[in-house]
């Protein structure tokens, strides 16, 4: 496996760049009310997870049409699938009209109403072809004919077939779908992507424990030149139990490149690791057992062996499913994240305490033992800040997101990009029928990333800098209320939208100080930033999508155009 630097390209950051001048120009809103609300699930189960509230939340129910940026989709609540155009010319919307009614009844499951339902997702794959997930089993292929006509439109169903016919599941997302023309075979081919979220038991330290994943399915249509038809196969199956924040295939769809804070795996991958884990826990060594409950840590034990687990009130450590140190507590302990991590004189664990409160003892029967040390700070002895690394939610919290290239050809992992360091931020689709360019935080900056543009070798493959938002990358830390992060194809502004209400727009290109310069000469290179407060009758933000000069917002009861100039 291979390891990807991100090399930033120094020609394209301005040391020079002072930030954002508020501006109290007004931002131009076209208003469109909604006659009917845009379809979206709900978790309507006690059984979900972390994985299923942020598939579910952070889902953009706005679909964008990389071939013609100013126009955008969404499905209501009658499941129609609904066009939303705006006139770059005139400045003006051109209002909704239907293109497509999906039929929504039996999937060929016994229509299963108490299953969870996911959410309706459209991908484009060309000026005349999209893919839409029901959000059950099935994807449709539909023709679109013409979109850039003013007239009429009649979209038609080409093909449905099931995600994975062979699989148990109910309720997919598309992550991705691509069309490419394969010289050696002489066909086109589809590329799809589709994501459930499942669950599995599995044993550890004694305990049965519920585990959710990600289950990526991986399916292609393809469709000769003899033949009219297209023919669909299930050929890759892939797992994680991370969110995703990152998912596409490169171009000629040989590879899949996913980013998670969870190891990407096959299932068959997965089992043969658990089968590991098993047989490792009972051949635990006795003469390692025997230093570890002598309070000593023999070399070379890895941090993974062990497992501690703690109540309200206290706390076990294990080693292969050997305890090695049980304890109650002096107090209350919050027992959903506890920590540990190897030191080199031994295991140190880190427990979160219930109340802010001072404890005379650790424990709860030793009464002489250490007492908690309280270092007071004095008067004089406060750290000098350093303000040239604001201090931000991202800069305490770095993950350890990797993003990787899954080769089907070799059947694993060829290459990583370690995200450390450089937090994924969003992605966003800069050229029609090309991957999405991905963001991630460079500094103070965000970087903007795109993938080849030419089809690579299995052994080969790179990321390109392709832009900067100057300063964006500390903005966008700063907003703990964010949903949506995007920016525009040529990258002229970058926008954070939050769950309901405020949008905030940064122009990093915009002359915002009118030439003025600094005393030692050097010009002063200013962005611009813009507020835009929605009326509190539009409801719930669901969905963004950006073009040049424009943002378009869907919510819960309208449509809206923010024009940028």
């Amino acid at each position: 496996m291979s390891v990807v630097e991100l090399n930033v390209n120094s020609t394209l950051i301005d040391t020079n760049f002072d930030g954002y001048k508020l501006s109290f120009e007004p931002v131009p809103v076209l208003r469109q009310n909604l006659e009917f609300s845009p379809m979206r699930q709900e978790l309507i189960t006690d059984d979900f997870s972390l994985l299923h509230a942020q598939l579910f939340d952070y889902q953009n129910h706005l679909f964008a049409d990389p071939w013609l940026s100013y126009d955008s989709y969404f499905i209501d609540v009658r499941h129609q699938l609904i066009q939303c155009k705006y006139n770059p010319l005139t400045r003006l919307a051109d209002g909704q009209r239907v293109v497509y009614a999906m039929k929504y009844g039996d999937q060929g499951d016994g229509d299963k109403n108490d299953l969870m339902h996911y959410n309706y997702t459209l991908k484009f794959v060309s000026e005349r072809l999209c893919v839409i997930c029901d959000g059950l089993t099935s994807y449709h292929l539909i023709d679109t004919g013409d979109r850039s006509r003013s007239g009429p439109q009649d979209w038609q169903l080409i093909t449905r077939t099931p995600v994975n016919s062979a699989g148990e599941y109910h309720g997919y997302v598309l992550y991705d779908a691509r069309m490419d023309w394969k010289t050696d075979t002489e066909c086109k081919q589809i590329s799809l992507v589709a994501g459930h979220v499942a669950h599995r038991y599995v044993v550890r330290k004694r305990h049965q424990i519920q585990v959710h994943f990600i289950d990526l399915t991986l399916g292609r249509w393809t469709k000769t030149m003899e033949s009219n038809e297209w023919f669909y196969r299930v050929f890759q199956r892939l797992e994680t139990t991370g969110s995703i924040q990152y998912c596409t295939f490169e171009l000629g769809a040989e590879s899949l490149i996913v980013a998670s804070k969870r190891e990407v795996q096959t299932p068959e991958q997965r089992k043969a690791s658990d089968d590991d884990i098993a047989e490792a826990a009972a051949n635990a060594s006795p003469d390692i057992l025997d230093c570890l409950l002598e309070n000593e840590l023999p070399p070379y034990v890895p941090q993974s062996s062990f497992e501690v687990r703690c109540t309200t009130c206290s706390v076990v450590v294990e080693y292969m499913t050997h305890v090695i140190f049980t304890a109650c507590l002096y107090g209350d302990l919050d027992p959903d994240f506890p920590e540990w991590k190897m030191k080199s004189n031994g295991l140190e664990v880190e427990l979160t305490k219930e109340e802010h409160e001072y404890w005379p003892q650790l424990l709860a029967e030793l009464k002489d033992g250490v007492e908690e040390e309280i270092k007071l700070i004095k008067k004089g002895e406060l750290p000098f800040p350093n303000l040239l690394e604001p201090s931000e939610e991202d800069d305490m919290n770095y993950d350890d997101t990797r993003m990787v290239r899954f080769n089907f050809i070799s059947g694993c992992i060829t290459h990583t990009i370690f995200l450390d360091i450089s937090p994924l931020q969003f992605s966003k689709t800069l050229l029609p029928g090309f991957p999405a360019a991905f963001a991630t935080r460079e500094g103070v900056d965000t970087s903007i990333w795109m993938q080849n543009l030419q089809p690579t070798p299995t052994n080969e493959w790179s990321v390109s800098h392709e832009g900067q938002l100057h300063a964006f990358g500390i903005m966008y830390a700063s907003k703990n209320n964010r949903k949506f992060a995007s920016c525009c194809p040529d990258l002229e502004y970058a926008v954070i939208c939050e769950r309901s209400r405020h949008v905030t727009i940064y122009q990093p290109l915009h002359d915002a100080d009118n030439g003025l310069r600094n005393r030692d000469g050097s010009p002063v290179s200013k962005g611009k930033q813009s507020i835009v407060t929605l009326p509190a009758r539009t409801g719930e933000i669901l969905g963004m999508n950006t073009s040049k000069n424009l943002i378009t917002i869907l919510s819960k009861n309208a449509l809206l155009h923010l024009q940028i100039f």
